[in-house]
């Protein structure tokens, strides 16, 4: 498919309503690289706009040009879903953590992910994932899928912030009748425009009525409450004993959220670790947890990376897996966690 040239004016498509950045976000996610058709320019989105906003005037034309995802011969004798990992595999490459073009990928990444079709119905059907998905990213990579597999509807708490990202909002606020954030302090992007209500709390004490929600989002957060969390903000020391502060926060997302209403979460899983501003839980502290927070019925998967991608484990297959904290990757490709135990509260 030979490239395509459009005009592009970020000014006149923020006039619209529309977000230059995610405008090449979304072209990435396609699969369409994006680069200046008659002049040098940033790959990095972010770093593109700013340039063409800096022309004279502030136009440019881009030349939309196809990533190469088709399949080599040798693989069009396997079955479609193993062909789609290797489809993605190809799309979305390791690139280096920590860097502008690693977060690009990464929103391109997510953004596909959660308006494949064939992805969505796989993570729904909780079928094993294709080898070749996002080896070398994080976690995110599977959680974000994950829950919106879960089908999120009516009204929704976000707690911790996870949500706040636009290529993460955009197809939730689809999904909700509105949304609701709860972090410890303000963040430099929010997007009340969309119609995101922002909340500023500590959620082992919400401002909040009982079983108001339908559903209650809390991706990566519980392993920080209690915890050294001055980088989000928080002015509180760490507390003697984490584990009973994150199940203080889970009930009171238990209380916020309705009858017959679920809570999804998920944490770092594995092997015990303490790494200051999180934990890492282990089998034995996940049950801890929920039995401490008298935590009802859940449906649990854990994720587990390799250098082939994520795919679903068992607890136990998962068991030894460690946190890396970076910067760079470790030679497994892993950015983050290496595992991630997703769960589903039925209230």
């Amino acid at each position: 498919m030979p490239p395509d040239n459009v005009e592009f004016h970020p000014q006149r498509l923020r006039e619209a309503g529309e977000d230059p950045v995610a405008v090449i976000d979304r072209w990435r996610s396609e699969g369409l690289w994006a680069r200046g058709a008659d002049r040098e320019l940033p790959e990095d989105p972010g770093q593109l706009v700013l340039a063409v906003d800096a022309l004279d005037p502030p136009l440019t034309t881009l030349r939309l040009e196809p990533v190469d995802d088709s399949a080599p011969t040798r693989e069009r004798v396997m079955s479609p879903r193993k062909r789609l990992g290797r489809r993605w595999a190809r799309r979305f490459p390791p690139v280096e953590p920590n860097t502008l073009e690693y977060l690009a990928a990464h929103r391109a990444l997510i953004r596909s992910l959660l308006a494949e079709e064939e992805w969505r119905a796989i993570f729904a059907a909780g079928e094993e994932l294709p080898a070749g998905l996002a080896a070398a990213f994080d976690e995110r990579a599977v959680e974000y899928p994950w829950l919106f597999s879960r089908g999120p509807r009516g009204h929704v708490l976000d707690a911790g912030s996870v949500l706040n990202h636009r290529h993460v909002l955009e197809p939730m606020l689809d999904a909700a009748d509105d949304l609701t954030i709860v972090t410890l302090a303000p963040e430099q992007a929010s997007f009340n425009e969309l119609g995101v209500s922002y909340l500023y709390a500590d959620l082992r004490d919400l401002p909040l009525r009982d079983d108001w929600f339908d559903e209650v989002v809390c991706l990566s957060t519980l392993e920080h409450v209690g915890m050294d969390t001055a980088i989000y903000g928080a002015t509180t020391p760490r507390a003697a004993d984490p584990q009973a502060e994150a199940a203080k926060a889970l009930r009171e997302l238990l209380r916020v959220v309705k009858p017959g209403g679920r809570v999804h979460v998920s944490v770092p899983f594995g092997r015990s670790e303490d790494l200051g501003w999180l934990r890492q839980l282990d089998r034995a502290e996940v049950d801890d947890l929920f039995t401490r927070a008298d935590a009802p019925r859940r449906e649990e998967t854990v994720f587990l990376h390799s250098p082939e991608g994520w795919r679903r484990a068992t607890p136990a297959e998962a068991a030894d897996a460690t946190y890396n904290l970076g910067p760079a990757r470790d030679p497994d490709l892993a950015v983050a966690a290496r595992a991630v135990l997703c769960a589903t509260l039925q209230t």
